[in-house]
């Protein structure tokens, strides 16, 4: 197995175990809207797990796997900030959630770049 290949399969296992997790924290810290809107969004991530471990040539599977979690991410730390402050509660997921964007947003550069490359040789 080549290395973009694990890379690939590595990012995509990420987004899965963080859509299970999305959904997971639901019944941690309640169905608050917030919660709510989280776990749906982070339920996409499931599909975009598998779509890049079985579609991970795909341009638009690469650029989906960039954005979303990007944007994920982005709205996560935000979401943070504003948990603590109003609620004054650490959620854990969160965290979590953000540090597997961190990983998976390079990761999915990384493989659109090459993929690119490839196609231009």
């Amino acid at each position: 197995m080549e290395k973009e290949e694990k890379l690939k399969l590595f990012a995509g296992i990420l987004l899965i175990i963080s859509a299970i997790t999305h959904v997971s924290q639901l019944f941690v810290y309640g169905f608050d809207w917030h919660q709510i809107v989280a776990a749906v969004y982070g339920a996409c991530y499931a599909i975009l797990g598998i779509a890049l471990i079985k579609y991970g040539e795909n341009k638009i599977v690469l650029i989906l796997c960039i954005i979303l979690p990007a944007v994920g991410g982005t709205l996560g730390v935000i979401r943070f900030i504003a948990v603590v402050i109003l609620e004054g509660i650490y959620n854990f997921f969160i965290i979590f959630h953000v540090i597997v964007d961190i990983i998976v947003v390079p990761i999915c550069i990384y493989l659109f770049l090459k993929l690119r490359e490839k196609d231009t040789l």
